[in-house]
């Protein structure tokens, strides 16, 4: 779910559901691929190619970006993992305000900004120890910040996975949690301020 603002050069406030219409709920894909190497460092790639939240009157929100991310996990047991993450994102906000009204303000624009955002972290696992499957399941937190030069950007998740053994070389995993994003970056023609929420799915193999 996309919510929030773009706020103007007198402060006035366009919310992008009640006065631009956009449809705040969306599916979005995105793609991934983790790398670990020599068993504490994982380098991370992640990539939304685009979700496009539309109007019925050609207004349009539309968010991309590209994560290039890396873990060190400094404690590790059995049951559990625990560590510092830093990422670089590489952001993209694309913005067509058509014809809005707001406190008998008119605005009709377009805005399309790119920037490079860096965020640091920390995440943890707990791998529980279950008797009598070959399953590992386990549950894992997550979160980024950033906040410096007109950029603010945080975000977190939660989320529980299993891990299903194929082969000897393969392993199956299923992943599903519960995500927030806020960012406010300083555009030209104004500042948006925006959090996605909602419940995601992913499937990844490992070997």
């Amino acid at each position: 779910m996309l919510q929030g603002d773009l706020i103007q050069g007198d402060r006035t406030k366009v919310d992008l559901i009640d006065n631009v219409g956009i449809d705040s709920n969306k599916l979005v894909w995105e793609y991934f691929a983790n790398f670990r190497l020599d068993n504490i460092h994982v380098l991370r790639f992640r990539t939304e190619p685009s979700s496009v939240y539309n109007s019925r009157n050609d207004s349009f929100q539309k968010i991309r970006y590209f994560q290039l991310g890396y873990d060190i996990d400094f404690y590790m047991t059995p049951q559990f993992l625990f560590g510092a993450n830093f990422d670089l994102d590489v952001l993209n906000t694309e913005t067509r305000v058509k014809e809005v009204t707001v406190a008998n303000s008119f605005f009709d624009y377009y805005e399309n900004q790119t920037r490079a955002i860096p965020m640091l972290g920390l995440h943890g696992s707990f791998y529980p120890i279950i008797e009598g499957i070959s399953l590992r399941p386990n549950v894992t937190g997550r979160v980024n910040w950033w906040n410096y030069n007109n950029l603010e950007t945080w975000d977190w998740e939660v989320s529980s996975a299993v891990d299903i053994p194929i082969n000897s070389l393969w392993t199956w995993t299923i992943n599903a949690g519960y995500r927030f994003w806020h960012v406010k970056s300083t555009r030209d023609r104004d500042t948006i301020d925006i959090n996605r929420t909602g419940f995601f799915v992913e499937t990844s193999v490992l070997f």
